[in-house]
């Protein structure tokens, strides 16, 4: 017998999968909704559980099995149209007396995405998407760009973290918007994921998924855009370094802030995929702009980079070879056009459903739901929701590593050594905040091997 906990019990996760069924927008809310929603909770904690701890995937084998991946996408999908179309209307009525219900519907799109993400490590589930896979790249296309727009906007900088007044004094459709935006910074995280996922299975996807990828979305230079902007690194309030792991946030303090995420290792090998795929490339008309966005990224891959990716080392060759290189063009752009192509049709067939049906009496429906609430609604609600997101069974797993990762914060908070000989040091650089130096001798002599991690991290 297995001693480790579940989610779900074994015989139960085959009817839990065979119960997933296709919800339109209207039915966002309603009470087969929200059991389905809990289904998805459990079955999303039981595929991380396998994964983690090696087990048989039970639960990735009964998603291909009853062909329930493609479902998947069509939840994802039937979410973003109702935070895009509905959600916007809704909170345009009043403010809502609670806003559990509504951070519920916006944490079951996130959730799905992290089930994804985590079976489609396996390239069998890339098979199972079929003509879905079209619709899914499409959606990391939109997850990321989003991600990209927070970024600009500084959302790592200050939104992520607002001060305890500003919670104070938000109303809850402001707290609706901001948990919005703090979602579509994880579900921009889990995208990267299930993008390289995609990448690395691209032969088992359909001929159209090539050029969706290369030549309606660009996705060449998005990566390398996501590449600068660093999700995966912030600055807290106090000034301390942090990385972005296993969905929260954790102090990086010495080697552990030069240590590459799991994210950042992710975008980097599918940029090297995508620009080292020959069919692709084909495909792909390598202009100016696209020359000088990409090769931008040479400036990123330092020798802490390269020591932990190595097979990154051909990738950095290429990209000074396409500094060098003049804007001769890569690709004509046109040699994989296709009479007949493969269209995304996910999202279409669900806003012509809710136009159907129209889109004031969805709201009219959905406000019985969300807005006007009695308190033993909410109340009933809560728990049987809180039930579904109880994570104690996953905390055996991830205290370990916490406990590691809090041990190396702690060592290297409490000894500070020199970056050039290793003695213990007092003074640190003045312009990244971060290397220290025992003296000025020191600092002078690594400022060769500095100056380019220094321009970084500032």
């Amino acid at each position: 017998m297995s001693s480790y906990p579940c989610a779900v019990f074994p015989e139960e996760i085959e009817p839990f999968v065979q119960s997933i069924r296709a919800y339109q927008v209207a039915d966002i809310g309603s009470k087969s909704w929200i059991e389905q929603h809990e289904v998805l909770q459990k079955l999303c904690q039981q595929a991380f559980i396998e994964a983690s701890t090696k087990q048989e995937e039970v639960v990735k084998e009964y998603l291909i099995l009853e062909d329930k991946i493609p479902l998947l996408i069509h939840e994802l999908y039937s979410v973003l149209v109702w935070r895009t179309e509905v959600l916007p209307r809704l909170l345009a009525l009043r403010n809502p007396d609670a806003t559990f219900l509504l951070y519920s519907v916006l944490y079951h799109e996130a959730n799905v995405c992290s089930l994804l993400e985590t079976v489609l490590y396996h390239r069998t589930v890339c098979e199972a998407l079929g003509s879905n896979a079209l619709d899914l790249i499409d959606y990391c296309a939109q997850a990321i760009s989003r991600l990209i727009a927070l970024l600009a906007n500084g959302y790592n900088d200050r939104e992520d973290d607002p001060p305890p007044e500003e919670l104070l004094n938000e109303s809850t459709s402001e707290e609706i918007v901001r948990l919005g935006r703090g979602m579509d910074f994880r579900i921009g995280i889990k995208s990267l994921g299930i993008l390289s996922y995609l990448v690395d299975g691209l032969d088992l996807l359909p001929l159209s998924a090539a050029t969706r990828l290369v030549r309606i979305h660009d996705f060449p230079c998005l990566l390398a855009e996501i590449l600068h902007t660093k999700p995966w690194l912030r600055r807290n309030r106090d000034g301390v370094f942090e990385k972005y792991r296993n969905a929260s946030w954790v102090p990086a303090h010495g080697d552990a802030l030069v240590k590459v995420t799991e994210t950042e290792a992710q975008t980097w090998i599918c940029l090297y995929r995508l620009l080292f795929n020959g069919e692709l490339m084909r495909d792909y008309e390598l202009n100016g702009y696209r020359r000088r966005e990409i090769s931008k990224c040479v400036g990123l891959m330092n020798d802490q980079l390269l020591d932990q990716l190595p097979a990154l080392i051909p990738l950095k060759q290429h990209l000074c070879t396409l500094q060098l290189s003049h804007d001769t063009g890569g690709g004509s752009g046109t040699s994989a056009s296709f009479l007949l192509e493969e269209l995304p049709e996910v999202r279409e067939r669900l806003v012509q459903a809710a136009r159907r049906t129209g889109w004031d009496k969805i709201v009219e429906n959905q406000r019985k739901i969300f807005i006007d609430l009695e308190e033993h609604d909410v109340v009933e609600m809560a728990k049987r929701i809180g039930a579904a997101y109880n994570t104690d069974l996953l905390e055996r797993y991830t205290d370990q590593e916490e406990s590691k990762r809090k041990q190396e914060a702690a060592e290297g908070a409490a000894v500070k050594v020199c970056g050039n000989c290793g003695a213990v040091a007092t003074k640190k650089c003045s312009n990244c905040l971060h290397v220290y130096y025992c003296s000025r001798d020191c600092q002078v002599k690594d400022w060769s091997d500095h100056k380019e991690f220094c321009r970084q991290l500032k």
